[in-house]
């Protein structure tokens, strides 16, 4: 049974498969390998995935739902039509349809998969990432983080000299910067920062506030649907940039269409706040690392937004030299997760690679100190610092703070802040001490944390050697067999369109947005279209059905042609 890779992205996700000596990405029923990780509820009450689902961001905004990566690990929830879902419900059900397009294409059940996460990405976002598998029918014992997936894309496994390389991930809402060593067969992870919320998604938005700039406009201003269209347009004009060096904006705003030039340097200008939200996690990485800029064999880029010339170009100013991007960086952590399946299946045709990982975050507890008030809890004591290779175990000593105290709560957090209150809480330990003077009973603590996110906090009261332990996975927040059979229920009640009539949902989902962007005769034109291809659908003739859509397919890409798209 085929292990699976998948790249379950902010903007697109991606399943991959590694065959005959290669990594293969595995197309969908489109016949496209990228699936734009979007979901949307027809007025059925059918549910709708990939890209059937993003032409409706326009349509029907208040049905779809997209960028809920960023959500992952949190409690928001978004409504679409009668039910409301959480980022890991919406998460399962693109993991879902990608499972479904590697059955179909492999021939064969798919219940395992390697799932790619950035390596910023906190213990309760990598829990939420495994909760959606389970919702979707996966099972996962491996998370990748998605610069060392990129790493062993690029063939890195296969390099017998030793190398140092710094990844720049740039995805469309995350950022992850991880460097990296490769000694004979040990890739090595030595340091790793990043943002959670910065992608290119970012980008686009900046656009749009420049876009609504020279139109004169306020965003809060627009309409639902006409901040959708202004945030497709400037989408597509983000891409035509890494083209060309200008751009002609059609904007439908307020029942009028207004032309607009956008250049390169505009596009500079409105992002470069988050070109200096980069330079943060990369300078920090190297630092932490404790290697300068000159230190790397390779600079290498991934992630879809890295294709932005201004991104490029910026890193490349930072290392002062060219970054690597000779796989197409859309892919390349997909493909990196396929090999890490073949790895797990002991794959003939690959070497052994031993792959080290640190801990993304400072691990620890809450101590009190004593301070002219009395004793005042809610500092945080790291234990083990961020960028600490794993597997590791580390101890300290803690001591009581006040007479006759007989219990000791260790509160454990992840996070880089100095009080505790602003980092993430992960688990709790109680431990029984005996009654004594303040400082009198002493307890040893123990961390060990091990390269599955594992960690296992021990505590051993000095004066009589009593133990307590606790095993934090991942982390606390892991759905319990209740709740996981309760939300499978609740999943299994919805319903999907067929994959076979994922093409024609599709065409009309993108004829539908094209005749909300357009006025006068050319909407009138695309309603006849739309209403022939209704019909031949109707009519529920095969053989009509697919003359008429290949048809509109032809008549739709003319419209965007005279428009002068991009």
């Amino acid at each position: 049974m085929a292990v699976v890779g998948i790249d379950l992205g902010t903007t697109n996700s991606l399943v991959s498969v590694w065959q005959d000596g290669n990594s293969v990405i595995i197309p969908n029923a489109l016949g496209d390998r990228l699936t734009p990780s979007v979901v949307s509820v027809d007025e059925q009450g059918m549910v709708l995935v990939g890209k059937a689902a993003k032409d409706r961001l326009v349509t029907h905004p208040e049905l779809t739902a997209s960028q809920f990566k960023r959500l992952m690990g949190s409690a928001e929830k978004l409504n679409l039509g009668k039910r409301s879902y959480s980022a890991e419900e919406l998460s399962a059900l693109v993991l879902k349809q990608l499972k479904a397009d590697a059955e179909s294409y492999l021939g064969e059940p798919v219940d395992e998969a390697i799932i790619s996460v950035p390596a910023y990405f906190n213990n309760n976002q990598r829990t939420a990432t495994l909760n959606a598998a389970r919702l979707a029918g996966l099972k996962v014992e491996r998370l990748i983080n998605e610069p060392t997936a990129a790493s062993l894309a690029y063939g890195i496994q296969e390099t017998e000299e030793e190398r140092r390389f710094i990844v720049v991930d740039l995805g469309g809402g995350t950022l992850d910067v991880s460097i990296l060593e490769k000694f004979e067969d040990l890739l090595e992870v030595h340091a790793t920062s990043g943002d959670s919320f910065l992608g290119g998604e970012d980008f686009t938005f900046a656009m749009v506030g420049a876009v609504c700039e020279k139109l004169g406009r306020e965003r809060q201003s627009l309409t639902r649907e006409e901040r959708a269209h202004l945030y497709r347009l400037c989408d597509e004009a983000k891409k035509a940039l890494a083209e060309q060096h200008e751009v002609q904006l059609s904007a439908s705003i307020g029942g009028a269409v207004q032309e607009i030039c956008f250049t390169r340097d505009d596009f500079g200008n409105c992002c470069d706040a988050l070109l200096q939200r980069i330079r943060d996690p990369i300078e920090r990485a190297v630092r932490d690392s404790g290697m300068g800029r000159d230190d790397f064999d390779e600079v290498i880029l991934v992630g879809g937004a890295s294709r932005m010339p201004l991104v490029r170009n910026f890193v490349g100013r930072l290392f002062g030299r060219i970054p690597s991007t000779t796989i197409d960086p859309d892919l390349v952590v997909a493909m990196g997760a396929a090999i890490q399946a073949a790895l797990k299946q002991r794959n003939q045709s690959l070497r052994d690679t031993v792959l080290t990982d640190v801990c993304p975050f400072s691990l620890g507890i809450e101590t009190a100190r004593d301070l002219n008030k009395g004793h005042q809890a809610g500092f945080y004591h790291v234990i083990i610092p961020r960028n600490t290779v794993v597997p590791v175990s580390r101890v300290d000593r803690f001591y009581t703070v006040s007479d006759n105290q007989d219990m000791v709560k260790l509160m454990v957090y992840q996070g880089e802040q100095r009080l505790v209150r602003h980092n993430i809480e992960i688990g709790e330990l109680q431990v029984s001490v005996p009654r004594n003077k303040a400082s009198e009973e002493a307890v040893d603590v123990r961390f060990t944390y091990d390269i599955n996110g594992v960690l296992e906090v021990q505590a051993e009261v000095v004066s009589n050697g009593a133990r307590s332990h606790l095993v934090i996975q991942n982390t606390t927040t892991e759905l319990d067999e209740a709740e996981l059979a309760l939300l499978l229920k609740e999943m299994e009640k919805l319903k999907f369109h067929p994959r076979e009539h994922s093409a024609n949902i599709a065409l009309l989902g993108e004829a539908e947005r094209m005749w909300a962007e357009a006025l006068g005769e050319e909407r009138d034109y695309i309603e006849e279209l739309i209403q022939l291809f209704e019909a031949a659908m109707d009519s529920q003739d095969v053989q009509r059905c697919d003359a008429v859509r290949d048809e509109l397919e032809v008549r739709l890409g003319e419209i965007k042609d005279q428009r002068g798209h991009w």
